[in-house]
């Protein structure tokens, strides 16, 4: 009999063919480390495409290679450049040095090419620099009207927001140097913002007394971005924005003619 309220109990046996899936195999120590091991594996493998696929089309993290763009970027700093959409006067691009600014590539060290590879960093089989774009294909880029300022599509450019300054309060003259171009097609105009310590589309015009025009104008094609901020080191952490004074220029009022048919005359 049971107790009152309870029915009749029953032990119920699992049967040899249930406990048996239930057990699992023991794993000695090697098999744990080598499962493990492929988990971790794969966990690199995802962290590599989705670099990969960061870096490709949509951001990329450079390493500022000279000083010409103090004070608004130092030497050694770490940008991120956005790739997306089309850029504008006034933009801080990077671009492929494909006219040799820079000189021969210096050897890179093992673990640059390892940052390389795992996405942190730029290719160093490639040479990079950062300057700010001042002319688009068929600007007429001058320099200078009465006041100094240089003047693009007839507009001046109020620049001190951005200039390197000699002092407190007193930014370095926009150029020493005097031009009157048009952007050639496919090419853009740019300087540093340190003007007098920045080698730039101004410096390349000439060499000696020959028109070197061919070697002044990056190629569009060799924009790799816009710099949209600082990441590294963490005090200088800022975000960049085109500044006001590019508003106020006008469209181009002519066809941008091809780079050989630039006319330039040196030592004026």
């Amino acid at each position: 009999m049971s107790r009152s309220g309870e029915g009749p109990r029953r032990a119920i046996e699992e049967s040899p063919k249930k406990k048996a899936r239930k057990e699992k195999p023991e794993r000695s120590p090697l098999q744990v480390t080598l499962l493990w091991f492929g988990e971790f594996m794969v966990y690199v493998v995802i962290m590599l495409v989705v670099m990969s696929l960061i870096r490709a089309f949509l951001v990329q993290p450079y390493i500022v290679p000279t000083g010409s763009m103090q004070q608004t970027i130092e030497l050694d700093d770490t940008i991120v450049a956005w790739k997306p959409g089309e850029v504008q006067r006034g933009d801080i691009v990077v671009f492929r040095d494909d006219l040799g600014w820079l000189g021969p590539a210096q050897p890179v060290p093992w673990w640059k090419n390892v940052l390389a590879f795992v996405g942190v960093a730029p290719p160093y089989d490639e040479q990079y620099l950062v300057k700010r774009l001042i002319g688009l294909p068929g600007d007429r880029v001058t320099c200078c009207d009465t006041k100094g300022r240089i003047i693009v599509n007839g507009q001046p450019l109020d620049e001190e927001s951005y200039l390197y300054e000699m002092s407190p309060g007193v930014p370095v003259a926009p150029s020493a140097l005097k031009f009157d171009i048009i952007v050639p097609e496919g090419r853009i105009f740019v300087m540093g913002d340190h003007r007098n310590g920045s080698a730039d589309s101004r410096e390349h015009m000439c060499r000696g007394t020959e028109a070197t025009p061919e070697v002044a104008f990056p190629e569009l094609s060799a924009i790799q971005g816009e710099v949209f901020a600082i990441i590294r080191p963490l005090a200088r952490l800022q975000r960049f924005h085109i500044p006001d004074t590019f508003a106020a220029v006008p469209s181009a009022a002519q066809d941008p003619p091809p780079v050989d048919k630039i006319q330039w005359r040196c030592g004026e």
